[in-house]
């Protein structure tokens, strides 16, 4: 709830809970926020299969037309609104530009749904 408050006055949060405490729902808030307001999103995972089960829940939120995929070896929908990723594509990503926002769901190998840190930043 914190971070909600934090991310609405634009500030950099990194939020780090138990499981179900709502991780996710503080990064879907940010990407909520920069879509409204015109901006571009990063929204990252750990794992290709995170990736892509996420990038489905995304299109069907904000849209197909708004909601891209790019895992290394695969690339949907470049130059979409919001576009999910692996941590690693993101990685190779920021080391050739800088600047932008974006939200990271780290997941551990346990199974469960939402499992470590969010975080957001917005420049």
């Amino acid at each position: 709830i914190e971070a909600g408050g934090e991310i609405v006055a634009g500030k950099s949060v990194l939020v780090t809970a138990p499981t179900g405490s709502g991780k996710t729902a503080v990064g879907e808030m940010a990407l909520r926020l920069a879509f409204e307001s015109g901006l571009n999103s990063i929204y990252t995972t750990p794992l290709k299969a995170l990736s892509n089960q996420k990038f489905g829940e995304l299109r069907k939120i904000f849209g197909p037309e708004n909601v891209g995929l790019s895992t290394g070896d695969m690339s949907i929908n470049r130059g979409a609104r919001i576009t999910v990723m692996t941590t690693e594509v993101y990685r190779n990503m920021a080391w050739r530009s800088s600047g932008g926002g974006s939200t990271a769901d780290a997941h551990d190998d346990d199974d469960d749904d939402d499992n470590g840190s969010s975080g957001t930043t917005r420049n």
